[in-house]
């Protein structure tokens, strides 16, 4: 089984499952993985003044990488990371698509916390892995566009 990880790492078998060893195996001189950028983000965050309240939210309708609170508002986080910007950057994979199940995701959550009547917008971490460190780039309200 071992050798069936090492070599199938990161593939899906025929039912869309990972092949074993394949989820959150690090590797020496591996970039870090997308729970690692979101760490990093998380941090960023918090030195901005921002406080973590949960990450990783799944909901019936999607998932948001990180919910923070700003004063009283409520700030639903997409962390984005990319290596280079030779095809837009990060912030061109927030599709619509994307922006749209955030959003849905979002209202489940304000619904099941009974958190409706708080302010919230979205934001967007970008994070450019290219360089020697790496370049982080807070959106504040990054969908811009009333939603409630």
């Amino acid at each position: 089984m071992a050798l069936f990880g090492r070599l199938f790492r990161g593939r899906r078998d025929g039912a869309g499952r990972r092949a074993p060893g394949a989820a959150g195996a690090k590797c020496a001189g591996k970039s870090p993985s997308a729970a690692e950028w979101e760490e990093r983000a998380a941090a960023y965050l918090e030195e901005k003044g921002l406080t973590i309240t949960a990450r990783n939210v799944r909901m019936r309708l999607g998932e948001i990488d990180i919910v923070a609170a700003d004063g009283d508002e409520i700030v639903f986080v997409e962390v984005k990371a990319r290596r280079s910007r030779e095809f837009g950057g990060p912030e061109y994979a927030i599709s619509a698509r994307k922006r749209a199940r955030i959003l849905k995701a979002a209202k489940e959550y304000l619904v099941r916390k009974r958190l409706t009547s708080r302010p919230c917008r979205f934001d967007a971490v970008l994070i450019y892995t290219g360089g020697s460190t790496p370049e982080f780039q807070h959106m504040k309200d990054a969908f811009g566009e009333p939603w409630r």
